[in-house]
């Protein structure tokens, strides 16, 4: 894994939409063995585009065709050295990953007829990750299919492309991270140089973090020479997490509102959410803030000394280690 990221993500950007951008950390992106997820597999979408902050995905149309599921699992047999969870394609077929603090990547593949181990292995997601983050990396495997060697080396773009509220036929979603992923590779077979086979993907995952499986996800694969693929899926609403994640904006309120010395803040998080509290000027500047640690599910309340504040409008802005977020405008006297 060779990568190459960088955020164009700027203080500007963060204090014209007064919002938090969702992020991905190690802690919540990366699968684990014995977790398993039901998708609907549903119609290919036009991909929406990139680089909108607080942007609407209205996908309540979508109908489910099929159902698959996505099951993770302690490493097998034949897994790459350094695996920490494989993913079951079924027929015996597995996908292998490394998890790590710094990203999450697949190193091989195994099936009853071919093996891939990667000494470069596949970035899937490199941490953290947010709207404006750009990861480029190159990878390099080397395997077997149906008694033939072969090598493999591509490139894998992925972008925090865009962000904002997500709509599905069951529920509606805030503080969603599109990462837009494109992925090429070549082939090459040691009996036939000449002629590779190439693979192109182009994928629109559509993440809230917290939930680790996408929420939604658009998927256009090109095999030449061999197949075209266009579909989405959609995670099941009774997926773990689901249900919290639609409800997971943070309620806030002001006492008094207009105020003068000091305000109380009231709010309402889940347990061991940790969380940042902000004031912000009119010009999107930070004027007050506190960071909290992680906090017992309920009702909390935080009194602000503002007595150093001029007069004017502000934003109370709290947001917690998920990406989710509540603001109040406040009015100081």
């Amino acid at each position: 894994m060779m990568i190459r990221y960088t955020s164009s993500l700027s203080l500007v950007l963060l204090a014209s939409v007064g919002m938090a951008q969702p992020t991905l950390s190690s802690g919540n992106s990366s699968f684990v063995p014995g977790e398993s997820y039901l998708l609907h597999q549903c119609d290919y979408f036009t991909p929406p585009a990139n680089g909108v902050a607080n942007a609407t995905w209205d996908h309540s149309d979508l109908v489910s065709t099929a159902s698959v599921t996505d099951q993770w699992v302690t490493p097998v047999g034949g897994a790459p050295v350094g695996t920490t969870v494989s993913e079951s394609a079924g027929g015996g077929a597995y996908a292998h990953y490394k998890a790590t603090a710094a990203a999450f990547e697949q190193v091989g593949l195994t099936a009853p007829q071919a093996t891939l181990n990667c000494t470069n292995g596949v970035t899937v997601f490199a941490y953290p990750f947010t709207f404006g983050t750009v990861v480029n990396d190159t990878y390099a495997c080397t395997g077997v299919s149906a008694g033939e060697s072969f090598t493999r080396t591509g490139t894998v773009d992925l972008e925090g492309a865009s962000w904002g509220t997500l709509i599905l036929p069951y529920g509606t979603f805030t503080n969603v991270l599109m990462v837009d992923v494109e992925q090429h590779h070549e082939d090459v077979f040691a009996s036939d140089p000449d002629f590779p086979f190439y693979y192109n993907a182009f994928t629109q995952l559509f993440i809230k973090p917290g939930v680790k499986e996408p929420l939604l996800a658009n998927y256009e694969n090109y095999q030449v020479p061999g197949q075209l693929l266009y579909y989405a899926r959609m995670l099941d609403e009774d997926e773990v997490g689901v249900a919290e994640a639609m409800r997971h904006d943070i309620g806030v309120d002001l006492m008094p509102n207009p105020a003068t010395e000091r305000v109380e803040v009231v709010f309402g998080v889940a347990a061991g959410s940790s969380l940042a509290l902000e004031v912000i000027d009119l010009t999107g500047k930070v004027v007050l803030g506190q960071r909290r640690p992680a906090l017992v599910s309920g009702i909390q309340r935080e009194v602000i000394d503002i007595s150093s504040l001029a007069s004017g409008a502000y934003t109370v802005r709290i947001t917690d280690a998920n990406g989710s977020m509540g603001a109040k405008r406040l009015i100081v006297q």
